[in-house]
């Protein structure tokens, strides 16, 4: 009878402990049997943070495209390799001969590849304290009168700005901004429009441009059509630099849309001049120059644990993608995307995690040819936890339905990827990754909810 009963006892524990894996299996075969998910690509994995055993999967090996959850694999490389005090560093130079506080010769700028470079986000990286650090150290050098040119330096990248692997109807929205070895707000600006009769005039935006001549607007009015339908393309066929096409609401007074800057080194030189002219007496002109140059101050960008909480938090491109070709201009004095990449495929190698069949294009996740796995990322999670800087990488991931984890989206794939503590207290990290839906982004996304809740 004892043994009947421990039998039963046994059986007991036993479905119970698999009970929350086989409603997760229940789960997945009834998203597979779903319409709008029969022709989808499905991966999940969960492994025991702990012991480092895999869970439950579901095609852990299948190769698709991770979206934004490759930040995390990047952010984790650029911790490793920068360290999470490592601090971008603006050369600010002057070059010529000074003479009853005239200044006659070049101001140079070396960019350093710093995506955080005239930031609001930050206290110390807001444009109007950039400009008055650099007035500041010319003052301090004893010039109050500038007579020459200012250059911007922005060769340390090696590659070009725009990946080859984005789409054309995202490069000059504010996501699909160009990497750069210098970078300036974040290489972004804002137009504001109001409607006309057939479609919008561009009333203002914070770049400078010209309203009537930059802007080529082809928007469709239509009811309910907010910015998510509306499209910037950088125009190399007409007089205009953006073309604006797609949908938007006609029923609001002023629209906004966020675009991309194609040559931010020129707007910020364009700024720069403005500046010195009312803070200083500039006059542009040529010069001839017979003197070495002379570091007149360094601009330096916040920490990068701080540069990773925004990259992750906010699913910024430009970081992820400055940090890819920054560990690659450290590593191998050539900074660009296939050296970073190769880089961060040796960090993982070197983890004990096999990456082939891995492919990628840029480190931000935007290009659709990304390929990876849910195992490569989450084995990468849980090799996090056992670094001095997992708490950093950790506190970088938002809190989404109540987990911290890494979302990731771009036309037909939702994914996520980070920590989840099961039922029983175990802790685990995941990454599930949904690919060529037939549903809505938010019928996706819940979806995925579904699933991951019931792990809690």
């Amino acid at each position: 009878m004892k043994y009947v009963l421990l039998l039963l006892c046994l059986g007991y524990n036993t479905s119970f402990a698999q009970s929350p894996f086989t409603k997760l299996q229940h789960r997945f075969d009834s998203l597979e049997q779903a319409m709008p998910y029969r022709e989808s690509g499905i991966s999940f994995t969960l492994t025991d943070i702990k012991t480092g055993k895999i869970l439950f999967e579901k095609n852990k090996t299948l190769i698709l495209p991770p979206a934004s959850t490759l930040k995390t694999f990047t952010t984790a490389s650029a911790l490793h390799f920068l360290g999470p005090d490592f601090r971008y560093r603006t050369r600010v130079a002057f070059q010529g001969s000074i003479k009853k506080n005239i200044g006659y010769g070049k101001l140079i700028v070396y960019g350093s590849g710093d995506p955080s470079l005239g930031s609001d986000r930050f206290a110390e990286t807001k444009p109007e304290l950039v400009k008055k650090q650099i007035v500041y150290a010319l003052k301090k050098l004893g010039i109050k009168t500038l007579k020459g040119r200012i250059e911007i330096v922005s060769d340390l990248f090696t590659d070009e700005g725009i990946n080859r692997g984005w789409l054309e109807e995202d490069i000059a929205n504010y996501y699909g901004a160009g990497v750069y070895g210098c970078n300036w707000k974040e290489n972004k600006f804002e137009i504001s429009m109001t409607p006309n009769e057939t479609s919008f005039d561009v009333v203002s935006n914070t770049a400078g441009y010209d309203n009537q001549h930059d802007f080529c607007v082809e928007l469709i009015h239509k009811d309910g059509a907010t910015t998510e339908e509306a499209f910037a393309f950088f125009e190399h066929e007409k007089t205009c630099r953006y073309a604006l096409r797609g949908f938007l609401t006609n029923n609001e007074k002023i629209q906004s849309m966020q675009l991309a800057r194609l040559h931010p080194d020129i707007d910020l030189k364009n700024e720069l001049e403005d500046y010195l002219k009312r803070e200083i007496d500039f006059e542009e002109k040529d010069t001839i120059i017979h003197a070495d140059e002379k570091t007149i101050t360094t601009i330096l960008s916040p920490p990068l644990s701080k540069l990773v909480y925004w990259c992750n938090q906010k699913s910024l491109n430009l970081y992820a993608d400055a940090f890819c070709k920054t560990i690659a201009a450290t590593l191998y004095k050539k900074g660009n995307w296939p050296a970073g990449i190769s880089a961060m495929l040796n960090f993982a190698n070197k983890r004990g995690i096999d990456t082939k069949g891995v492919s990628l294009l840029d480190a931000c996740g935007l290009s659709p040819e990304n390929k990876i796995t849910t195992h490569i990322l989450a084995q990468m999670l849980r090799k996090n936890t056992g670094e001095k800087w997992y708490p950093v990488f950790y506190e970088s991931l938002p809190l989404i339905n109540e987990l911290h984890m890494k979302s990731g989206y771009i036309g037909g794939t939702r994914s996520y990827t980070g920590y989840l503590t099961l039922k029983d207290g175990r802790k685990t990290c995941f990454a599930f990754i949904l690919h060529h839906y037939n549903s809505t982004p938010k019928e996706a996304k819940l979806e995925m909810f579904k699933i991951l809740d019931l792990l809690k």
